[in-house]
């Protein structure tokens, strides 16, 4: 194990090692995790005269243990069993990339989430849209688009109702960002998940006739977002787990996609054959996903999304037949620079 300091911010040096074009081996990786994270705790409870067995969330040291819970094999979240099932071997790694700068589209669509969040944690009577610009000055942030964030609030302003007419934001009832970790029992399949679920719900909206789920979407997602392709298995583990949590049924789910230049709304199909080929693919993730915990190789497809320099490295170098029986060095961050938790005398 090897923690190197940079700039006031500790670094664990470790590597992956690719196998041939098609698998990397994580053992090393995972083994200086382990290692590192017991050392921060001993180290921690010495110090504070403690006796924690996890690193908590925000204290120094949790970017280790977030990995080590991600790929534990007991639980897991929507967005990980997509990028799990599109390519295993990049969901690992880019969990060791450097904190690259958050790109301009992905910023844009966090800020539109946190608008429309506090939007509808508004009492009902006061949200009416000329809001929505107020909160847009109040949290854009420097060096965003604000013409991009302009047209996405305008979208939403004309977007009408996803029911049809327009939405009565002053009668709406609803939660926002209503997010939940369990085992989910669905009913009415008489399954229960082989995985704790964690979530996050953007908007539930409770209306006369039963309750629906509002997902966020900005970019420009095509026809295929409302299929497997895109999110309907994440929307289907959401209908299942709020199903479960309140006791009411779901009566419909749409993506919210706010653009000008797009349909407001795509309504996804829930129906039944749907759930039971989505928990057909929950048993294919299962099985691969707790195996590979076990043997800690990870299967690389060349799918995904390589947005980063790091990630575009990465495919290079698992598609480069010259290199084979490789370390392919990483580092992981650890925090902001503490020496009495690192020192290991």
């Amino acid at each position: 194990m090897n923690i190197i300091t940079e700039n006031g911010k500790d670094y664990l040096e470790t590597y992956i090692a690719k196998l041939d074009n098609t698998h990397i081996d994580a053992a090393e990786l995972f083994l200086d995790l382990y290692t590192a994270v017991k050392t921060i705790l001993k180290n921690k409870n010495a110090k504070n005269m403690t006796r924690d067995t996890i690193i908590q969330k925000n204290e120094y040291g949790y970017n280790l243990q977030a990995i080590i819970n991600r790929f534990s094999g007991t639980y897991t979240s929507p967005s990980m069993m997509k990028n799990y099932l599109t390519n295993p071997a990049l969901s690992l790694a880019s969990c060791t990339f450097a904190e690259a700068d958050v790109n301009a589209a992905t910023s844009i669509g966090t800020t539109i989430h946190k608008i429309l969040e506090e939007y509808y944690k508004l009492p009902a009577n006061e949200r009416s849209r000329d809001k929505l610009w107020v909160l847009e000055e109040q949290l854009i942030e420097d060096g965003q688009n604000k013409d991009k964030l302009d047209e996405y609030i305008s979208g939403y302003i004309t977007s009408g109702d996803y029911l049809g007419g327009d939405l009565d934001d002053t009668t709406l009832k609803c939660d926002t960002e209503h997010y939940g970790r369990t085992r989910i029992y669905i009913k009415e399949l008489d399954y229960v998940l082989p995985l704790d679920t964690s979530y996050v719900v953007d908007r539930i909206d409770y209306r006369d006739d039963g309750i629906y789920i509002i997902d966020y979407k900005t970019g420009r997602p095509g026809p295929a977002a409302a299929t497997f392709d895109g999110y309907l298995g994440s929307m289907l583990l959401y209908k299942w787990a709020i199903e479960q949590e309140l006791g009411i049924k779901v009566k419909g789910a749409y993506l919210m996609c706010p653009g000008k230049k797009r349909k407001p709304y795509m309504e996804l199909d829930m129906s039944l054959a749907n759930q039971r080929s989505f928990i057909d693919t929950i048993e294919k993730f299962y099985k691969q996903f707790t195996r590979d915990a076990a043997t800690r190789i990870y299967e690389y497809t060349d799918r995904g999304y390589f947005t980063t320099d790091e990630a575009r490295a990465f495919k290079a170098t698992m598609n480069d037949d010259n290199i084979q029986m490789a370390k392919i060095p990483v580092r992981v961050y650890v925090g902001e620079h503490d020496a009495n938790i690192l020192n290991t005398n």
